[in-house]
């Protein structure tokens, strides 16, 4: 059988291009596209109550799935996904994981790299907070986003969207952590994880499923092993202090839900 040399030769050329071409780097600081498209949460408690087969499975030691119904006239289908977790450690030591968001990259999984760009104290006494994160979910599947995070101490939640003022490779994203002491352990702490997902295209089942259902879990999962590893630890000072602040390390928050676009 003859081997065409020349053949060949003009097939890797014409791979090399495809591949250059698939890999031409994004424009990351320009604007999104649009200003939102999924629902945003509001800071403060979920509505949803939780059954005694719930409180039996949270009391040893699992998170509990549950899901909101669409409020009549919102639309939104089957509704969102919500984690719960209790955590035997006070809401310092939980919101101490939770904000440091420099931090993700060395504890939560699938987060290979994150870092704040901005910290800023608002006169509400809410601060903003600005991140870059890199999620690699499987081989030949890594998203960058920007987020920007609400942290409202009043209500002890954290909320976030994207950042549409740079280019993300999620079309939208909706989040919201929320805390609260538990009703009946003095000293432990139960707390609400979701976060909402539009793609920008369609993604391969493993990553869907990741997204979907894996990573809320695994969400509330690492910050209860964490928070109860250090259970003296404390809300960082950068939450306490006006003004801005030129974060040094890195990262952001990403455990998802995904919706198809």
């Amino acid at each position: 059988m003859m081997y065409n040399f020349n053949c060949h030769m003009q097939f890797l050329t014409i791979a090399l291009i495809l591949l250059s071409v698939g890999a031409k780097k994004i424009d990351r600081n320009v604007p999104h596209g649009h200003f939102g498209v999924l629902p945003q949460y509001e800071p403060g408690p979920f509505d949803l109550s939780l059954e005694a087969k719930d409180e039996k499975q949270l009391s040893d030691g699992k998170s509990v799935m549950k899901q909101i119904m669409p409020k009549s006239g919102e639309g939104g289908g089957s509704g969102k996904a919500i984690c719960v977790q209790d955590i035997e450690a006070p809401k310092s030591a939980v919101w101490n994981q939770i904000l440091r968001l420099d931090d993700y990259s060395k504890k939560v999984p699938k987060v290979v790299k994150s870092k704040n760009y901005l910290v800023k104290k608002q006169r509400d006494g809410t601060f903003k907070v600005k991140t870059h994160q890199k999620l690699g979910v499987m081989p030949g599947y890594a998203y960058e986003n920007f987020f920007e995070h609400t942290y409202a101490p009043k209500d002890d939640s954290l909320t976030w969207h994207l950042d549409y003022e740079k280019k993300s490779d999620f079309d939208d994203v909706a989040g919201h952590w929320h805390i609260e002491e538990h009703p009946q352990k003095p000293g432990y702490t139960r707390v609400y994880y979701a976060c909402d997902v539009k793609m920008q295209s369609s993604v391969p089942g493993p990553v869907l499923k990741f997204i979907s259902k894996s990573a809320l879990r695994q969400a509330t999962a690492w910050v209860k092993k964490e928070s109860e590893s250090a259970p003296n630890g404390k809300i960082p000072k950068e939450y306490s202090v006006a003004g801005v602040k030129t974060p040094q390390t890195s990262s952001s928050g990403g455990r998802f839900a995904f919706t198809k676009k």
